[in-house]
């Protein structure tokens, strides 16, 4: 069977590179590539199919890629192979019966084209590129997402004992932080302060949590005196947890006990008075709860090695002509050597 696969392999190869090579379609290799890009330059043949130094540009145009970025040589070298992947995909998806429909191209093809204005179409035009190219584009991407979606991913499956055994690895990972809920009243801090504002306002927020240790409400003290936007609501900042706010307040906060007082602190914002509301602990890990974050990750693992080996097999069967000369010049020895 593989002798017989091997024959019908270098039958199809001879068939493409004679009708490279036949007189009657000769095809000159490209010049330009991969120094810059000529659009009507056949750069590679990919089971018969032709990919030109245009199709290069309208991927680098559609990926978001600088102009600029086209004249380099490795650039434009991962260019092609992105292309040899999308055609190779391409080859296997029609194959496998799947298409995209026109509507559904023309639908995406209006959405793409929607933010052409007269200088962009003109300088498109400038470059040899038209409608028609980037339909071709969107067209073989479409396509390659129905195969992915109606032919690979369902292929995929995770197993309850592959999630239960990631889990029981990773089981830390799935905990829940703790949190607490706080009031605070702040000073807020100038770079305009002198020495003397600054023992000015310590001994303010110290009067201030005098009162607080003698009866008075925080809440009524922080209307009155804070100086951000939790005034209005007592200095209620509501539960938050680890990693929130800066490390000098949490250190403080998470330190005290519910319903304990802070001392008066310092950090880059200003003066700061905390009374802990509430705390509540850190929730453990739940298998229940994490299975299906669990199960969508190894999914997506497995659709990318699944992908991966699809190519790779793909790539290997695929008839592949790279239609340049181009190769690249050995590195010139050291000086005195």
């Amino acid at each position: 069977m593989k002798y017989i696969v091997r024959v019908a392999l270098a039958i199809s190869a001879a068939a493409v590179l004679g009708l490279a090579c036949s007189k009657k379609n000769k095809l000159e290799h490209a010049k330009a590539f991969p120094d810059s890009l000529a659009g009507a330059e056949v750069i590679a043949i990919v089971n018969e199919d032709t990919i030109r130094g245009k199709d290069l540009q309208v991927l680098a145009y559609v990926s978001m890629a600088g102009q600029d970025s086209l004249k380099s040589r490795s650039f434009n070298a991962k260019l092609l192979d992105q292309l040899i992947d999308r055609s190779v995909f391409v080859h296997e998806a029609q194959a496998g019966g799947v298409s995209a429909p026109d509507s559904v191209v023309d639908m995406m093809m209006k959405q793409f084209t929607s933010n052409f204005n007269a200088d962009l179409t003109r300088e498109l035009e400038k470059q040899g590129l038209t409608p028609a190219d980037f339909r071709k584009a969107i067209q073989r991407d479409l396509l390659i997402r129905a195969y992915v979606k109606d032919k690979v991913q369902p292929s995929i499956t995770v197993s309850d004992a592959d999630c239960k055994a990631f889990f029981d690895q990773h089981e830390q990972s799935f905990a829940g932080v703790d949190s607490v809920r706080a009031r605070h009243i702040i000073l807020l801090a100038s770079p305009a302060d002198t020495d003397k504002d600054k023992v000015q306002r310590q001994q303010l927020l110290e009067s201030i949590r005098t009162r607080v240790t003698k009866g008075e409400k925080f809440e009524r003290l922080a209307k009155m005196y804070s100086q951000d936007g939790t005034a209005d609501r007592g200095g209620d900042l509501g539960f938050f947890a680890r990693g929130q706010m800066v490390k000098e307040f949490e250190d403080v906060v998470f330190s005290l006990k519910k319903g304990a007082l802070s001392p008066v602190f310092q950090t880059q914002f200003g003066l700061h008075l905390v009374q802990c509301m509430d705390k509540k602990p850190a929730a453990p890990p739940s298998y229940d709860l994490a299975k299906p974050r669990i199960e969508a990750m190894l999914k997506q693992q497995g659709l990318g090695n699944e992908l991966q080996n699809r190519l790779k097999r793909n790539r290997e069967a695929a008839i592949i002509v790279r239609n340049y000369d181009y190769k690249e010049p050995k590195a010139e020895p050291a000086a005195g050597k």
